[in-house]
């Protein structure tokens, strides 16, 4: 048997969900019209009893037998039945309702009126017993069949209308599963083509607003930011050309991982619902990976491109800059304490981009800090000082700190791609700051970026 790819399954989970919402929806209204064929019914028989009782003084007559019980078209059949069980209106020996306790306890007036399903000469009938004066009681009784034959056709009705539903609901999951997919299917060509050929000339297609969209107009931005820095003088083109190919070797990791969990959805029908799950949050996680190493490097290209157009600066209150990067690290790092010490602080810069390496500095301390640990960060005289109780850096490694894509090995098994310092760093150039580190062996470490009056 072939296995599905993933438009199919897409098609398939697509058809599934419709059809189990139109079988939820088909079985709603079919007990929905039983419940209403039923007590249109119970309706009609407790007017025939409301009548019978109220005519039964001036008119006994109205409480005689109307007809076989067997045949559809007699309207009713009426009975009056005595507290000692004695019939007392005329009647068919064959065809006579059945009588018991519960009809005496009605007819004696120790219990109130009910309703009952009885069978009469093989037929079913739905029979309504009532008072009808002290000392009896009437049981008027009619057919049910059709309520059956109403219900069966709305069944089968209801039935066809599924079916048509979910062979639409086919043939429009195959066409949506094709355009949903037709953005992954050309990302990854466009990304090998891209760490083949090592032209960033190559561009993506971008339809929709969803997140692999947006992902590839960020891919798209970053290329076309590439290409132009390619275009500029020997040495800016060299250094573009080394951060192409910096780039493909990290997007080389994260694609790989993305075809693979492909392929093991590929292999769905042997994998357990949690399998399943766990693979498709994993594609969740490489994605926002990849999405999140593409903005680092459009940052870090849009920095180096001499021809790009500077950003606008302005008097900012850096203390409430830190507080809303703070807020925002507390929620991405619950686990981890940030007690914070400032002064109010007004500096001159890009807002977004003194913000990006505030935040990068906060997320570096909570990732190499334990949980329940306390990030320490302090705004006095102009420096902004970021202290973990991490492992602290080796010496050895505290002068590459800054150096793109640089990562010690005891950073390797952590997340990220070796560029939030570097940014750190370019965003402290482009503002005149100074931005130092010192760590010791299981003291933890400290960054201190210190601007200029």
């Amino acid at each position: 048997m072939t296995r599905l790819g993933v438009r199919g399954r897409t098609a398939l989970y697509f058809v599934l969900a419709l059809a189990v919402a139109v079988a939820g929806m088909a079985t709603a209204a079919y007990v929905v019209v039983g419940h209403e064929l039923e007590s249109s019914l119970d309706l009609g028989l407790r007017r025939e009893a409301t009548r019978i009782t109220r005519q039964f003084t001036a008119e006994p007559s109205v409480a005689s037998i109307s007809g076989p019980c067997r045949y559809l078209a007699a309207p009713s059949c009426v009975q009056v039945v005595a507290a000692d069980g004695q019939i007392e209106s005329e009647f068919e020996p064959e065809q006579a309702l059945p009588v018991d306790a519960e009809t005496r306890s009605v007819a004696a007036g120790s219990i109130s009126a009910h309703f009952r399903d009885i069978t009469v000469d093989g037929h079913s009938m739905r029979m309504y017993t009532a008072p009808l004066r002290p000392g009896s009681a009437v049981q008027v009784a009619q057919r049910s069949d059709t309520v059956d034959t109403g219900l069966h056709r709305v069944g089968w009705a209801l039935l066809a209308a599924a079916a048509a539903g979910t062979l639409l609901a086919a043939a429009a999951g195959t066409i949506l599963a094709r355009r949903a997919l037709a953005p992954v299917t050309a990302l990854t060509r466009a990304a090998e083509q891209v760490a083949r050929t090592r032209d960033p000339g190559q561009h993506i297609a971008v339809t929709g607003s969803d997140e692999l969209a947006r992902l590839a107009v960020s891919i798209n931005t970053m290329l076309a930011e590439l290409d132009t820095a390619l275009s500029a003088e020997r040495d800016s083109r060299a250094a573009q050309q080394r951060l192409v190919a910096d780039a493909s070797h990290e997007l080389r990791t994260p694609l790989t991982a993305l075809r693979t969990d492909i392929d093991l959805l590929r292999r769905a029908g042997r994998l357990s619902p949690e399998q399943i799950d766990d693979t498709v949050a994993a594609l969740r996680v490489q994605a926002e990976e990849l999405s999140g190493l593409v903005t680092d490097l459009i940052d870090l290209a849009r920095a180096d491109d001499p021809d790009a157009v500077p950003e606008t600066g302005e008097d900012l209150r850096l203390d409430t800059l830190v507080a809303d990067c703070l807020d925002i690290a507390r929620r991405h790092w619950p686990a981890i304490i940030f007690d914070a010490r400032m002064e109010p602080t007004t500096v001159f810069g890009v807002p977004a981009r003194l913000a990006r390496a505030v935040t990068n500095l906060l997320d570096n301390a909570a990732k190499f800090s334990a949980p329940q640990a306390t990030v320490r960060v302090e705004l006095t005289g102009r420096v902004l000082s970021v202290h973990d109780d991490g492992p602290g850096i080796a010496a050895e490694d505290l002068p590459h700190v800054f150096d793109r894509f640089y990562r010690s090995p005891t950073a390797r098994s952590t997340p990220g791609h070796g560029l939030g310092l570097a940014i750190v760093a370019q965003v402290a150039a482009g503002h005149d700051a100074r931005i130092t580190v010192a760590s010791a062996a299981g003291q933890g470490t400290v960054f201190r970026l210190g601007f200029p009056e």
